[in-house]
C-alpha cells in the first residue's frame, strides 16, 4: 500500500478532497491553454464533531457534495484523515536507490514508537547536500499507522469512490504554497493551516517542506470559549466569531459596547501565537537559519475580522493570508462567495495540484 507517492503524476488533475473536523472541501482543476482553470469547487459544513454520525456521516456527506458537482465517478485525491501522520525530513548518505526503502524503515524506528510493520511509510527524495565531503540525500519520510489508512480506504471505497492517491496536509498545502508563491520559495516560508480542531505549522525552504508541527488548537477552540463564557449555543458563538471576530467594540448585547468578543478571542489567538513562535525558534535553531521570508495563514480562522492584523503585529515577516485561486482561472460569477472563503479551500486545491505537470 503507498500511502504517499508523491511522484505520482496523472495525465487529468484526480478531484482534490480535504476533509477536516468542520467541513469538506471539494475543488476540481483542468488544464486551460492560459493555464489552470477551476471547474467545480463546493464546500460542505459538517456537524460538531460531538454530534457526528462518524465516519458514516463524513462519507455521506461526501457523496452528496461529489454528487452535485457530478463527480462522484471522478478519481480523488484526498487527504488522511487520521492521527497525526509522522512527516520529518532528514538526510540519508547517498546509496543504490534500491537500499534507500530499508534505510528509511531505519530511520522510522527512531522517531516513532509504533512498530514499522504497522506503518504505511513512504519517502520522497527532495534533493541531494555535502556534508563535510559526504553526499547525502534529502529525504521527506511520512509514516502513518495501517490500521487508520486502510480503515479509512474502506469507508471511501464503501461510497463507491475512486482514490487516485492519499496525502498528508502538510505536503498538499505546499502544493498550493508552490504554485502561488514562487517567487519566495528559495526563503524560509512559514504556512500555518488552523482549522477547526487543530493548526498545523509548516515551513519550507526551496520549495521543500523541513519542518511541521500539529498542535491541538483550532477555531473550534475559540467557538468553543465564545460559547462558555458569553452562555451561547454554539452555532450562535460561531456566528458570533465570524461576524465581529477581534474588531474593537464587538458584543452580543445590546445594551452598551464592550471588547468582551475580541479579548476572549486574543487570549485564544496568544497561544496558538505563541506556538507559532516557538516553531519558528525551534527551525531556526535547528536548522540553524536566518529569518523567515514569509507566513501565510490558511484555512476559516484567519478570514475573521481583524485576525490578521493581530497576528501580523507579532512577526517581522510579511503575513499574508492565503488566496489558493490567485494563480487558477476562476472567473465564473458562480464562484464568488467561494473566494470569499479563498483560504479554507489550500489543501483541496494543494490535493487536486497533484496533476501539475502532465
Amino acid at each position: 500500500m503507498n500511502l504517499n507517492d508523491m511522484t505520482m503524476r496523472f495525465r487529468r488533475f484526480p478531484i482534490g478532497i480535504d476533509i477536516g473536523s468542520a467541513s469538506i472541501k471539494v475543488v476540481q482543476l483542468a488544464h486551460g491553454s492560459g493555464g489552470i482553470v477551476l471547474r467545480y469547487a463546493g464546500l460542505t459544513e459538517l456537524i460538531r464533531p460531538d454530534d457526528e454520525s462518524g465516519d458514516r456521516g463524513v462519507v455521506m456527506a461526501l457523496s452528496d457534495i461529489l454528487m452535485q458537482g457530478s463527480l462522484n465517478k471522478k478519481k480523488i485525491a484526498i487527504n488522511f484523515s487520521g492521527k497525526n501522520p509522522v512527516i520529518r525530513y532528514l538526510t540519508i548518505p547517498k546509496m543504490p536507490k534500491e537500499e534507500i526503502s530499508e534505510a528509511v524503515k531505519w530511520e522510522s524506528k527512531k522517531i516513532t514508537p509504533i512498530p514499522v510493520e504497522d506503518l504505511v511509510i513512504d519517502y520522497l527524495i527532495v534533493g541531494e547536500t555535502e556534508e563535510r565531503d559526504i553526499k547525502r540525500y534529502e529525504i521527506v519520510l511520512v509514516a502513518v499507522e495501517r490500521e487508520a489508512v486502510m480503515g479509512q480506504i474502506s469507508s471511501l471505497k464503501q461510497a463507491g469512490l475512486k482514490i487516485a492517491a492519499i496525502d498528508v496536509n502538510p505536503l498538499s498545502a505546499l502544493n498550493a504554497v508552490r504554485l502561488n508563491y514562487a517567487d519566495d520559495l528559495a526563503d524560509n516560508i512559514v504556512f500555518v493551516d488552523i482549522g477547526a480542531g487543530k493548526t498545523e505549522i509548516n515551513i519550507s525552504k526551496k520549495g521543500i517542506l523541513r519542518f511541521t508541527r500539529s498542535v491541538q488548537i483550532g477555531g473550534g477552540d475559540i467557538t468553543a470559549v465564545l460559547s462558555r463564557e458569553l452562555q451561547l449555543e454554539y452555532a450562535d458563538a460561531e456566528r458570533v466569531k465570524k461576524e465581529f471576530g477581534m474588531m474593537d467594540g464587538s458584543t452580543v448585547t445590546t445594551d452598551r459596547p464592550d471588547n468582551r468578543v475580541k479579548d476572549i478571542i486574543k487570549n485564544e489567538a496568544d497561544r496558538l501565537i505563541l506556538e507559532v513562535q516557538r516553531s519558528i525558534d525551534y527551525y531556526r535553531a535547528q536548522f540553524r537559519e536566518g529569518s523567515i521570508k514569509k507566513v501565510i495563514l490558511m484555512g476559516g480562522t484567519p478570514i475573521m475580522p481583524g485576525f490578521k492584523d493581530y497576528f501580523s503585529s507579532y512577526f517581522d515577516a510579511d503575513v499574508s493570508i492565503d488566496d489558493p485561486f490567485s494563480m487558477i482561472a476562476c472567473d465564473d460569477p458562480s464562484f464568488g462567495d467561494l473566494r470569499l472563503m479563498a483560504p479554507r479551500f489550500s489543501s483541496s486545491i494543494g490535493l487536486a495540484l497533484r496533476g501539475m505537470g502532465t
